[in-house]
């Protein structure tokens, strides 16, 4: 049998140990990353879409939406305004589709058509 002062040293070692649980966790996350600094394949979650992001110059991007059957043009145009967003901090950048556009019609006119990766170029606006 438990005594109740035994029952007490119990119900603090427990909360001792889910304490120090929670502050190794905490330690543990990865700082926010900058994404003007972060480049390579990455996965928007958001959209369900995989990206890479290339800097060509200090305020220059390169975006490139890799192709899938899967995510629509809209939502992958929707994720290059969103991304443009992030990575300027403010509107008035210029973003130019380079590759990868659809025609209104093209799923009916060519179902099987394996479309290239959306790409466009970004240019942020100066401070």
């Amino acid at each position: 049998m438990l005594s109740i002062k035994g029952i007490h040293l119990l119900n603090t070692k427990r909360v001792f140990i889910i304490l120090v649980c929670c502050v190794l966790t905490s330690c543990a996350n990865e700082p926010s990353v900058n994404p003007k600094l972060t480049e390579g394949s990455q996965w928007d979650f958001d959209h369900q879409l995989q990206y890479k992001q290339t800097r060509l110059s200090v305020s220059t991007y390169q975006l490139n939406v890799l192709s899938s059957n899967k995510v629509s043009f809209e939502r992958q145009s929707a994720f290059l305004l969103r991304r443009a967003y992030i990575i300027c901090g403010n509107y008035g950048y210029q973003l130019e589709l380079l590759k990868g556009i659809e025609s209104f019609d093209h799923q009916r006119a060519s179902p099987n058509l394996i479309l290239a990766n959306l790409t466009a170029k970004l240019d942020c606006p100066s401070k």
